[in-house]
């Protein structure tokens, strides 16, 4: 099956760049895209405005979705480093399971890619982890790329 629309997830981790090479690189043979996803908890009181004394160029800069967009453009460099042309991203509040799951039902995706992290560590077992999450809540295929030792 081709998978046309590859969802990947990043957090900007050394670990996250390679499920997103591996996801690059699997819609990359099959001349698909890639949509790569962020997630981001807003921290209490980041609703407040921004001091009127940093300009409103830079005003966006100063957010949690900033950091999240600025992972998710590191990794869409990443993807076209891998030959992938066809790359999109979004950054999506809220918990990362979610968002991953809610961006794949939108854009309509194929495939999921996700990375181990998180599956080793005994508190999998109370917490839950993003893979685990995902993987029975996905509307596609999912792919668990091994990125931890």
């Amino acid at each position: 099956m081709p998978y046309r629309r590859v969802v990947v997830g990043t957090d900007g981790s050394q670990t996250a760049a390679v499920a997103v090479r591996h996801a690059a690189t699997l819609a990359a043979s099959f001349d698909g895209e890639l949509v790569v996803v962020t997630a981001y908890h807003p921290h209490p009181g980041s609703d407040r405005p921004v001091e009127a004394s940093v300009p409103d160029d830079l005003r966006w800069t100063i957010t949690e979705s900033a950091v999240a967009e600025e992972h998710a453009r590191a990794a869409s460099g990443i993807a076209k480093e891998a030959g992938l042309s066809k790359v999109r991203v979004r950054s999506e509040k809220g918990d990362p399971a979610d968002a991953l799951v809610s961006v794949a039902e939108d854009t309509g995706a194929d495939l999921i890619v996700v990375g181990s992290r998180g599956m080793t560590s005994a508190s999998r077992f109370l917490l839950g982890s993003v893979p685990n999450k995902v993987s029975h809540h996905a509307p596609c295929d999912v792919m668990i790329v091994h990125t931890v030792g």
